[in-house]
């Protein structure tokens, strides 16, 4: 693990790194936070950065990491950026800018759903494996496990490469500019938080009138719960269940009459 006071000068001499986070994002606790910073560099070295423990020192560090990666003239070659992007913004307020999306860049050219792992294979004859387990699991313990850090590095190990065989297609098959217009429009993106959020609920735009404000206030009972507990919301009560209890409470022709804790 690296702290940014180590690698600050060396960080600011590269053109171009590759780049991804680790988080939970309401899987293991309430809210979302960013707790690993994924640096792969030219040369081969990877940089861990652990936003939650040593790795800044306090808010002059996070101004300059928050420049270094706002610059547009460091290219961040990066998969799906979108989730990212959101994430940086949502939770440290940063814009991530000069961005090179392996994503978007495999659609644009040979590749109609593309994976790191399909790519690694076709285009560096790579056998590489994402595991779900290391994905998902639980970032917010400290100390990583050695696992733990070893997917992480892995995770980065072939951003750069894959980007210079993306970057020859792209240029063959003369799509660099829509690229472009592509990657600009991540870049500008602005979250916003939706307004009536329980409705993000699958399904339940097929409630009536009176089932919908009654998971509007069921969601709102289960976030204040899942924040005091400190833990996804899902953990407290699942999307299904919560669906399910907002149809009872409110079917055409009743009227309300349990709350949260009383189904």
């Amino acid at each position: 693990m690296e702290t940014w006071a180590a690698v600050r000068e060396d960080a600011f001499r590269q053109t171009r790194v590759g780049f991804d986070l680790e988080g939970d994002f309401n899987l293991h606790r309430y809210g979302r936070r960013i707790c690993l910073f994924q640096i792969a560099l030219e040369d081969g070295r990877s940089w861990l950065l652990d936003p939650l423990s040593h790795a800044f020192s306090g808010p002059k560090d996070w101004l300059e990491f928050k420049n270094w990666l706002e610059n547009p003239a460091l290219c961040k070659v990066i998969w799906a950026a979108q989730n990212d992007v959101r994430a940086l913004k949502f939770c440290h307020d940063i814009a991530l800018q000069g961005l090179f999306d392996l994503f978007d860049a495999a659609r644009l050219t040979a590749f109609p759903r593309p994976s790191l792992p399909l790519l690694a294979h076709r285009l560096l004859g790579v056998e590489f494996v994402k595991q779900e387990k290391w994905q998902t699991s639980n970032w917010n313990l400290r100390p990583l496990t050695s696992e733990q850090e070893t997917y992480a590095r892995e995770d980065v190990r072939y951003l750069l490469p894959l980007a210079d065989a993306l970057e020859a297609l792209l240029l063959e098959k003369r799509q660099r500019n829509t690229f472009d217009q592509r990657m600009r429009a991540v870049e500008a993106f602005t979250y916003r938080e939706p307004d009536m959020p329980w409705l993000k609920v699958k399904g339940a735009g097929a409630l009536f009138p009176k089932q919908q404000l009654a998971l509007k206030e069921l969601w709102s009972e289960r976030e204040i719960s899942a924040r005091t507990a400190d833990l996804a919301p899902w953990k407290v009560l699942s999307n299904e269940a919560l669906l399910e209890r907002a149809r009872k409470l409110q079917s055409p022709g009743t009227s309300s009459g349990k709350g949260f804790a009383e189904l």
